[in-house]
């Protein structure tokens, strides 16, 4: 289930990277809700196509790094594919992961540039 992989993912970075914790964050736009609410999330900028996480610390190479996550076959969005065009063309390191150890991976890479 994705919710476990980000949980698990988010746990690792905020005892990986105290220093970074504040900084990496999850904007609530998925799951169920009901049209009330739905519309006044997407009133207050709830945008769908946003991705799960978002590390915003810039490197030598990219502003900030936007995390998918992913697992079994699921797949990226019409709207997520999009938004990772447009964030990849304004300098945004944009990643696809389907797994913890790929997680951790693509952080460590990603801060090794600072």
């Amino acid at each position: 289930m994705e919710d476990d992989l980000q949980m698990a993912c988010v746990r690792w970075f905020c005892y990986q990277h105290q220093e970074l914790a504040i900084l990496l964050h999850h904007s609530p736009n998925g799951g169920f809700r009901n049209r009330r609410e739905a519309a006044r999330f997407k009133a207050m900028g709830t945008r769908a196509g946003f991705p799960d996480l978002v590390l915003l610390v810039p490197n030598k190479i990219h502003h900030a790094l936007f995390i998918e996550l992913k697992v079994g076959k699921n797949g990226q969005t019409e709207l997520q594919k999009d938004f990772q065009l447009k964030v990849e063309s304004m300098g945004y390191l944009y990643k696809v992961i389907r797994s913890f150890d790929e997680f951790m991976k693509e952080v460590e890479d990603y801060l090794r540039e600072l």
